[in-house]
C-alpha cells in the first residue's frame, strides 16, 4: 500500500504534462493548438535549417563549443516556435 501512492502520484502529474501543448487560444479548438505547434516546429526546423542541427551524444570529447551551439539553436528554435504561436493569437501558459 505504501508504493501505491507514489505511483498514482507519478501518473496523475504524469498525465498532467501530456494533456496539453503549453498553448492557449480561447478562439480555436483545443485539438487545433496541437496541429498549429507541429506546423510552427516545422517551420523553425525548415528557418534553421540542417546546419543548426547538432545531434545529442556525438562530440563528448571532442569541440565544447558543440554543447554551446546545441543550446544556442534550441533557444533559437523554440524562439521561432514561440513567435510562430504568437501570430497566431496562442498565449502561452505554465
Amino acid at each position: 500500500m505504501r508504493h501505491l501512492f507514489p505511483a498514482a502520484l507519478s501518473l496523475f502529474l504524469l498525465a498532467g504534462c501530456a494533456a496539453g501543448t503549453g498553448w492557449v487560444n480561447p478562439l480555436l479548438p483545443k485539438e487545433q493548438a496541437a496541429t498549429d505547434l507541429r506546423d510552427c516546429r516545422r517551420s523553425a526546423d525548415d528557418a534553421l535549417g540542417p546546419s543548426a542541427y547538432v545531434p545529442a551524444g556525438e562530440d563528448r570529447t571532442g569541440n565544447p563549443m558543440t554543447l554551446v551551439d546545441r543550446t544556442d539553436n534550441a533557444r533559437r528554435h523554440e524562439a521561432l516556435v514561440a513567435s510562430c504561436m504568437a501570430s497566431k493569437g496562442y498565449r502561452r501558459v505554465k
